[in-house]
This record gives C-alpha cells, structure tokens and sequence, in this order.
C-alpha cells in the first residue's frame, strides 16, 4: 500500500485502520476530520488531522507516511 492510499483510506473516516509493523500491533482510528486516535503496542496518541497522522515520528519512531509500504495485514 502506498502512502497516498493509506492516507486517502484514513481520510475517509469509514472505521479504524489496523496494521502490523515490524510485529507490533498497530491502528489508526479517524473519529472526525480533526481527530484521530493512534497505536502502537501500548502507546497512544492523539492528532488534530490526517497531517498529523501522516508525519508524526510516533510508529516505533518512524512516520507512516514513510512506512506506508512495509506495513502488514491492513484491515
């Protein structure tokens, strides 16, 4: 999947994304247009727009925008 169709999948506020990276358990969950919540393991945040989704060094310190390729089993 490419960064541009994970993030126009998001955007789309249908229901939450989960994925695998590097084994750890993953998701991103777009409540509204300007809020969303994201996971990694037991980490969590929050971000105000798919922007932020898409550039925040927080997916075992890497952005998802960059890693949208080496995710895995994305329902």
């Amino acid at each position: 999947m490419t960064s541009l169709e994970l993030r126009k999948k998001i955007s789309s506020l249908c229901t939450h994304i989960l994925f695998e990276y590097k084994g750890h358990s993953c998701g991103v969950d777009p409540l509204a247009p300007d809020d969303f919540d994201m996971w990694c393991d037991e980490n969590y945040m929050k971000a105000s727009s798919i922007d932020e989704v898409m550039s925040t060094p927080f997916f075992r310190g890497r952005k998802l925008q960059d890693i949208a390729d080496e995710i895995e089993n994305v329902e």
